[in-house]
């Protein structure tokens, strides 16, 4: 039962990594009905786009340890016991998951520092030369 109840919190996360890295590229998504609102959210600025991306990568982990203590708590219940193999499959879709998600918020990183580098060169390169 305390599996299932900690699998809610990481379903939502995840759906809400998804929903933003489809439109945090491209315009087209702020006029979307449903997605609109996230595309504006996360197109405001660099900034705003890495930050929600690292924000969602470390809520992450919390999140896969509490569906791990809720595995070890379902299995405490049981007469056979917790066992190894079910936190080690855990971890193991915890890991591949995050292997997706790093790319992305590194990315947003480069985006983000691209964008403020160019800032800074149009505040020192004169213009009326």
């Amino acid at each position: 039962m305390w599996f299932q109840i900690t699998l809610i919190p990481l379903g939502f996360l995840l759906i809400v990594f998804f929903i933003f890295w489809i439109v945090h590229e491209g315009s087209r998504w702020q006029k979307h009905p449903q997605l609109g609102v996230f595309a504006r959210f996360i197109q405001k600025s660099p900034k705003r786009g890495f930050l929600t991306f690292l924000i969602l990568f470390i809520l992450l982990i919390p999140a896969f340890l509490l569906v791990m203590t809720g595995m070890w708590i379902d299995a405490l219940g049981t007469s056979i016991g917790p066992q190894r193999v079910d936190v080690v499959d855990i971890m193991l879709v915890l890991i591949l998951i995050l292997a997706f998600t790093f790319p992305v918020m590194y990315g947003a990183l480069g985006t983000w520092r691209n964008a403020r580098r160019a800032e800074a060169e149009m505040k020192v390169r004169p213009t009326g030369m």
